[in-house]
């Protein structure tokens, strides 16, 4: 069954790559990379549990997701291909950072407006629940959110041809992506000034008001959104 190797693929590499992240750096590197944490504010056993609690249910959406979109009986309808003689083969490249881009701007916008007091309780406050996050807060959401940090997809993938293994790639990048916003360590501030950093979201996780982006600072830069790293 699809869904159960998807969930059991995904749940994997979660507690690999966020556990690993989190013993390296919160037990096992503690004193090594101590001039590395961005806020002294202490993490609980319970937020830990909170972060993979939610996160174990989001993974558990998006894997519903993608067993849907995957489904062949979808594939009029969405444009996933396998073989490379479809398209250039320049394009399964060229895609990935065209769903980058597409995802970043749907990101920034949802995540702004899900900060609107009329959505922020309900919904987005679990993700806030760890005012200093960890690696285990990548996919710690409110089911609706999760649902919301996934959906795009589909239109997207209606319109845009995207090779089965750019997909796959595009999706992991995402995923590193988030754990390096929840380290709660930062190792690239200053050396690339037009990617968001951990530094960026970790401070919208203490102040809540700004740093909405996802992987770029350029809707925050233009939208004046772009908050204090100290």
């Amino acid at each position: 069954m699809l869904f159960a190797k998807l969930f059991f693929f995904q749940t994997i590499r979660y507690f690999i790559i966020s556990g690993g992240a989190f013993l390296i750096l919160n037990r096992w590197g503690k004193s090594r990379f101590k001039k590395n944490r961005i806020q002294e504010i202490p993490f609980s056993q319970k937020q830990l549990s909170t972060e993979i609690k939610y996160s174990l249910v989001t993974l558990f959406i998006f894997s519903a997701f993608f067993s849907v979109i995957l489904n062949p009986s979808l594939g009029p309808y969405i444009k996933i291909y396998s073989d490379s003689n479809h398209y250039p083969l320049w394009w399964p490249l060229l895609s990935i950072p065209i769903l980058i881009i597409i995802h970043d701007t749907y990101f920034y916008w949802m995540h702004r407006t899900l900060h609107h007091q009329i959505f922020y309780n309900k919904f987005h406050r679990t993700h806030h629940l760890s005012t200093n996050p960890t690696p285990f807060a990548a996919f710690s959401f409110h089911p609706i959110e999760a649902f919301l940090e996934t959906i795009w997809l589909l239109p997207v993938l209606m319109v845009i041809p995207v090779h089965k293994y750019s997909l796959i790639t595009f999706a992991f990048i995402s995923f590193l992506n988030n754990v390096k916003g929840h380290l709660g360590f930062e190792f690239s501030l200053g050396k690339a000034k037009f990617l968001n950093s951990s530094t960026h979201h970790s401070m919208h996780h203490r102040y809540f008001k700004s740093n909405y982006g996802l992987y770029f600072l350029f809707w925050d830069r233009l939208c004046k959104t772009e908050g204090s790293t100290k």
